[in-house]
């Protein structure tokens, strides 16, 4: 109650007495008096408890709000310090052009490297097998970077002994060191990857159309950052797929998942050794069209080669051998499809044998 409440009280009292033309007594003024003075008393013991309340309360929000900053700048702090390797990538300078098989650092080249030649990783916290040379591995870093040219394939062997063959025309990102409980590497371009298993430390496969999640298996991945679409063969093991959808799939052996646009689209049976079958020197074909012969060749033999739009559509069966020379490919390629090679200035046409088909 508030002090004017307290002096209304008091004048109603007192008017009570004048309208009965009553005169109170002097106990009865001291007992009123009383009264009054008493609800004054314990009104204000309840502001003074109202008040504590509220600023109970207010400290209470106060620490909570507090709490969650704290929580949320501790929550970006380690997300700095721990980036996913889509977020390394992302933040890379992706013009880098190189004709030669290069180690990176975040900052740094660190070596040029002949082709197939196995890069270690697994022989020494401190040194980079190269061949038959070591370099000094850079201790104030966090991960590196493989660029493959095209025309150029090599053999990586990361820290924990997983081993990858790296295709032409493939960028490959990975921490200097694994944590005991994480391993993540980053793959633009086509790997085939055996993983050393380790149940407390799931290994992810990151590209810009999905995530590959594995305990211990191995499997191939195409996905070109420049191409809508991509692939995942399992040869052996489980993998777990998330694409940027959120879309998620299962994959056994000897199943293929199609990725279309960051969308996974399709899963099928295949043999999956097909998909990996260029680790060996050769090229699988089950109605392929032309136009992925041609983009496939024009990386692992780094030419230019140009095809009218009936020529990418044909479809072809059977295998190509990669230890030949290009021009030995396409003259094989021309005696199993309708087309005509021409060679200029060092740039392949491919054309249409009307001819070929009227015989």
């Amino acid at each position: 109650m508030k002090k004017n409440d307290n002096i209304n009280m008091s004048r109603r009292i007192i008017d009570y007495f004048r309208l009965k033309e009553i005169i109170p007594t002097i106990e009865e003024e001291d007992r009123g008096w009383n009264n009054i003075l008493s609800e004054i008393h314990r009104n204000r013991q309840k502001n003074m408890l109202l008040k504590k309340m509220q600023y109970a309360f207010w400290t209470m929000g106060a620490a909570a709000i507090l709490t969650g900053a704290i929580f949320l700048l501790q929550t970006q702090f380690d997300d700095k310090e721990s980036p996913n390797m889509l977020t390394i990538y992302n933040s890379m300078d992706k013009n880098i052009e190189t004709e030669e098989i290069r180690l990176f650092t975040e900052d740094k080249q660190m070596a040029d490297i002949e082709n197939n030649v196995t890069i270690d990783y697994s022989k020494s916290d401190k040194q980079v097998q190269l061949g038959n040379r070591t370099i000094d591995k850079p201790q104030d870093t966090t991960y590196h970077q493989l660029i493959v040219p095209r025309g150029k394939h090599t053999c990586l062997i990361l820290a924990d002994g997983s081993t990858l063959h790296v295709n032409a025309g493939t960028k490959v990102i990975y921490p200097n060191r694994f944590k005991k409980n994480h391993r993540e590497i980053f793959v633009d371009g086509e790997i085939y990857i055996d993983v050393v298993k380790n149940e407390k430390a799931p290994f992810i496969v990151s590209t810009t159309s999905c995530d590959i999640q594995v305990l211990g298996t191995s499997f191939n991945v195409y996905a070109y950052s420049q191409e809508n679409n991509a692939n995942v063969a399992l040869v052996r093991g489980s993998i777990k797929l998330k694409d940027r959808q959120k879309g998620e799939l299962t994959l056994k052996p000897d199943e293929l998942a199609l990725i279309s646009d960051y969308r996974i689209k399709e899963k099928k049976r295949v043999h999956a050794s097909d998909y990996t079958a260029w680790t060996q020197g050769l090229l699988k074909l089950d109605a392929t069209p032309l136009s992925s012969v041609f983009k496939r060749l024009e990386r692992f033999y780094d030419v230019d080669i140009s095809y009218t739009d009936e020529v990418g559509t044909m479809k072809i069966y059977g295998s190509l051998d990669l230890e030949c020379s290009i021009d030995e490919v396409l003259r094989r390629l021309k005696y199993i499809t309708p087309i005509i090679i021409n060679l200029n200035e060092g740039k392949y046409m491919i054309t249409k044998n009307i001819q070929s088909i009227n015989q």
